[in-house]
């Protein structure tokens, strides 16, 4: 969802890394893939790309110089508004939140094949750190230097500082169609006019599953089910574990982004949420209810696993960076993590003499809480206006998210297409470690609904959620105070924002 649903992600382990800078190792947590082999970089360096540099808001990625053979790019049967082909040179500046070498890969790819159609158009590519995007891209909004386009991620924000420019006079239905139709309504949020616009689309999908070292379910005799409920889930976590050793899952409760998104599956699982019902059902603004024995049951199986032994210790200070590290070096079985690097993380457990498999999220009392999610979504800020370059804006962000662009993409750096045709393909549905993801997403509703996604309702998860799973799990919050606490602190942020709610 354009709220950054996904989760973040890179995978360090004997990858190492955490800075901003460019040799961030491709593993990671968020977008994953399999047993597909990542195609090959381009033949040539494009124009725009420059050398390996440290990633600041200035900072471009690193492109290598090989061949490119992206898996059978599918043609884009439904484009978007063509532009108007034009001989004059036009610069643009995308903008990415993602500084993993086979990302950048993945950019120079299709960056390659869009060139060969728009030879006019150059475009320098610019890496903000995770950790720092979302802040540093308001304050780019507020001085209205944001870049031409990229990654939507942060588009309530930007919206609410009229930084985004609205894609519904360019983007042709048909385009829309090729998501699942529960998808669709997280692409728009209301805008200064306080309508509804589309203000994003999508080149990759991604919601969270569970990934574990299935060699170590082997060995301790213990058989991968298609499915589980929570209480299976808690019951292999307790015999992975040998203590000092090996534990059963590795959490994170430090940082931005998977922490809170981790922990938000959990509390959906046992039917806590943010409002009653399903979410996409939900038009206006309604009753809050996280303050529940629904949310507190989920808080509780959460801070179980760690109160109980069975998660790694330093879960309370560990971010997406630690999490992934415990589980690629064995030192955790399981844990939660999107379909973002599968390829690169298969490959790396292979090597340590591991087998890494995927399981769909477990089942709690309220189900599988896995929902829809288009996880790579792309807009055009306001400073393609102020330039005059929107038609050459949307020309790069419609190719990238189209059929053909979604599969040299993913195809590139093993993550997931937003594109249902895609699916179809054998390196996708075919793939083990894939069809557990597409299998989740034929359920579910988003986590916000469209009215508190667009008042940015994400932000105060990630700013006041966080704090309070660490209080959980160090035993300085009950799941009933940390309930009531963040009810008040999610009301106070929406009706700061305009929003009326009915009391519960």
């Amino acid at each position: 969802m354009i709220s950054h649903k996904l989760t973040r992600r890179n995978l360090l382990g004997a990858f190492a890394s955490g800075s901003a800078v460019l040799v961030l190792a491709p593993i990671l947590s968020g977008c994953s893939s399999a047993a597909t082999t990542p195609t090959a970089a381009p033949a040539a360096t494009p124009a725009s790309a420059p050398t390996a540099q440290p990633t600041t808001a200035a900072s471009k990625p690193t492109v290598a110089a090989q061949p490119t053979t992206a898996a059978s790019p599918v043609a884009n049967p439904t484009a978007a508004a063509t532009p108007v082909a034009s001989s004059k040179v036009v610069k643009l500046t995308n903008v990415e939140d993602d500084s993993r070498p086979l990302d950048n890969q993945a950019y120079a790819n299709v960056y390659k094949a869009f060139q060969a159609k728009y030879p006019n158009i150059q475009i320098d590519f610019q890496i903000l750190p995770w950790e720092q995007a979302e802040a540093k891209e308001r304050t780019m909004a507020q001085a209205n230097n944001l870049p031409d386009m990229g990654r939507a991620a942060y588009a309530p924000d930007l919206v609410k500082l009229n930084g985004m420019v609205p894609l519904d006079d360019l983007v042709k239905p048909a385009y829309l169609d090729r998501y699942p139709k529960s998808w669709i309504p997280t692409l728009y949020l209301n805008g200064p006019d306080n309508k509804q616009h589309l203000y994003a689309i999508s080149s990759f999908a991604g919601d969270k599953a569970i990934l574990v070292n299935k060699t170590y379910f082997d060995k301790a005799g213990i058989k991968l089910p298609d499915t589980w409920t929570t209480t299976q889930f808690a019951d292999y976590a307790k015999q992975l574990t040998t203590k000092g050793k090996v534990w059963g899952v590795s959490l994170d409760a430090a940082g931005v982004g998977d922490p809170w998104q981790n922990f938000w599956l959990c509390v959906r699982a046992f039917g806590g949420g943010l409002i009653k019902g399903n979410t996409l059902d939900s038009k206006t603004p309604e009753a809050i209810t996280i303050n529940s024995k629904e949310f507190a049951a989920g808080a509780t199986w959460w801070r179980d696993l760690y109160k109980n032994g069975w998660a790694v210790p330093s879960a309370p200070t560990d971010t997406y960076q630690q999490r992934d590290s415990n589980f690629m070096s064995g030192k955790a079985a399981i844990m939660w993590q999107g379909p973002w690097s599968l390829i690169a993380q298969s490959d790396a457990l292979k090597q340590q003499g591991w087998e890494m498999a995927a399981m769909p999220l477990p089942q709690g009392p309220a189900g599988n809480s896995q929902g829809p999610s288009l996880a790579g979504t792309y807009g055009i800020f306001s400073t393609a206006q102020t330039h005059g370059v929107v038609d050459e804006a949307f020309s790069w962000i419609s190719f990238l998210c189209s059929d053909q662009g979604e599969t040299i993409y993913c195809s590139t750096n093993g993550m997931l297409p937003s594109s249902q045709a895609l699916w179809k393909l054998p390196q996708f549905g075919g793939n083990p470690l894939y069809s557990g993801y597409i299998k989740g997403f034929s359920g579910g509703s988003p986590d916000y609904p469209i009215w508190a996604t667009s008042a940015g309702v994400s932000t105060i998860f990630d700013q006041k959620g966080v704090p309070m799973m660490q209080g959980l799990l160090l035993n300085q919050l009950t799941p009933e105070q940390m309930a009531q606490q963040l009810q008040t602190e999610v009301v106070n942020f929406l009706t700061n924002n305009g929003l009326k709610l009915p009391s519960a």
